[in-house]
């Protein structure tokens, strides 16, 4: 009987903790949730985290330029692109015309970019990879330097391949 009576305690307050345990974490949650509305910095509960997203995020919402956009001003010869890729990437295969300013090189270069790249022009920057943020850092700097029109092209080398665009480079003969 003793033993019965022990077992109904101790389960009493193992479902007592439980409870208790929930409870609590519900009302971290919901005011976790408050505080985080109220701020004015406050993190958005549904978002976009793609790597897209994240450029605009931290270089500004009209960083990134459409490939249909970047198309269109490449066939109208309305814009100037920059690969910030290495160089030996940069060989294997480019946009058609494009200017290789690695983003390593950008202090030993700015003399060349500031000769070869008109300053009201619209600069497309672009680098390799769904991951690669070269481009919006190469970006940035160029217009830390004075050029206002600067945008990314992301993923540019992979997406300009792949919808068949113009190319330059080792790469080129083989297709």
């Amino acid at each position: 009987m003793l033993s019965a009576d022990l077992t109904n305690r101790t389960d009493g307050v193992w479902k007592k903790a439980l409870y208790q345990t929930i409870g609590l974490t519900f009302i971290a949650a919901i005011l976790s949730l408050v505080v985080n509305q109220v701020r004015s910095d406050s993190i958005p509960l549904l978002g976009d985290w793609s790597q897209e997203a994240r450029i605009e995020l931290k270089f500004g919402k009209n960083i990134l330029i459409p490939l249909d956009e970047a198309r269109d001003k490449f066939s109208a010869g309305g814009a100037f692109f920059v690969d910030a890729r290495p160089p030996a990437l940069y060989q294997e295969g480019h946009i058609q015309g494009a200017l290789n300013v690695p983003l390593a090189e950008f202090d030993q270069m700015m003399e060349r970019v500031l000769t070869e790249l008109p300053e009201e022009s619209l600069i497309v920057t672009y680098c390799d990879g769904e991951d690669c943020d070269l481009s919006a850092q190469l970006a940035l700097k160029l217009k830390e330097i004075g050029y206002e029109n600067v945008r990314v092209l992301h993923n540019g080398w992979s997406v300009w391949k792949s919808h068949q665009l113009p190319v330059q480079g080792a790469k080129e003969q083989e297709g």
